[in-house]
């Protein structure tokens, strides 16, 4: 067993910037911190799943609103403690590479709070 996050490099220069394929985030990490994957553990494939919320539109980064939405939906998911439930509404198989996210289909999902039965998706609407 492995204790450690496997990821994919994506640039290598004296820094190189890593994508946690069982996470779905990303790092920049130096050279010294990088160690070999035994070939065990890299044959599996990557947990994490690209996922897009369904029934609306969230800005990007770079629109109006952008990081305030990005704060909101943060909050909502790594701030909290909550128990989500990812309801898959449709996929997205045209394919193409997420910007820092990999590659694959993208799930459509309405992010549900299991307890309340209230929707993630609707809230960022408010």
């Amino acid at each position: 067993i492995v204790n450690a996050p496997r990821g994919a490099v994506q640039s290598p220069d004296d820094v190189f910037e890593v994508f946690y394929i069982d996470y779905g985030n990303q790092e920049a990490i130096p050279y010294s911190r990088l160690r070999p994957l035994d070939p065990s553990v890299s044959s599996a494939p990557g947990l994490a799943q690209l996922c897009s919320l369904a029934y609306i539109k969230v800005p990007t980064l770079e629109e109006d609103f952008g990081h305030e939405a990005a704060q909101y939906l943060s909050e909502c998911t790594l701030g909290s403690s909550k128990e989500l439930m990812a309801r898959v509404e449709d996929r997205d198989t045209s394919g193409g590479k997420v910007k820092g996210q990999g590659t694959g289909t993208v799930l459509i999902v309405t992010l549900v709070d299991a307890e309340e039965d209230s929707s993630i998706n609707a809230a960022m609407l408010r």
